[in-house]
């Protein structure tokens, strides 16, 4: 019998901070601002990133890509059910001789 599973570790969620940064550079690349200009506005706002740094072009583009992944492996890898596969099983008793 085989059965998969890809819910071996615990969903983790993004923090109130992450969202909340994550929200906010989304609405501004979707208006056209670049990851140059996204990164100098959040740090003229004083806006950190989770480990309290200022913001660099890199982690923007990061941000968004990271999200964008997080959602396509939870449809596809967390979310995707596996069929229980039964094959033949066959026990034998053998007489020790």
């Amino acid at each position: 019998m085989t059965i998969g599973s890809n819910d071996l570790i615990a969903e983790q969620e993004y923090t109130e901070q992450q969202h909340q940064n994550y929200e906010l550079i989304k609405s501004l690349h979707d208006r056209g601002m670049g990851y140059r200009k996204i990164a100098q506005y959040l740090n003229e706002q004083g806006i950190k990133t989770v480990r309290g740094n200022t913001w660099k072009n890199t982690q923007v583009f990061s941000v968004l890509k990271k999200y964008r992944a997080r959602q396509e492996r939870i449809q596809n890898v967390r979310l995707r059910e596996h069929p229980i596969e039964i094959s033949k099983f066959e026990l034998q008793w053998i007489k020790d001789i």
